[in-house]
């Protein structure tokens, strides 16, 4: 199988960073995810979320 990452070659038996190549791939992909350069597809969320009015009641 080929790195996602890389391309290069990545076994997939025996290897704990798989499918990627190398822990450097695995967390360049990771960057690549917090940086929101990769996006799942689907409607775009609201900025805000509308408050919760579970929070604003008292459990006594």
């Amino acid at each position: 199988m080929s790195c996602p990452a890389c391309g290069a070659r990545a076994a997939w038996r025996g290897n704990p960073q798989r499918p990627f190549c190398s822990l450097t791939c695995r967390l360049i992909d990771l960057g690549q995810w917090l940086d929101e350069r990769y996006r799942v597809a689907g409607d775009p969320l609201p900025d805000e979320l509308p408050p919760d009015d579970r929070s604003s009641r008292r459990t006594e």
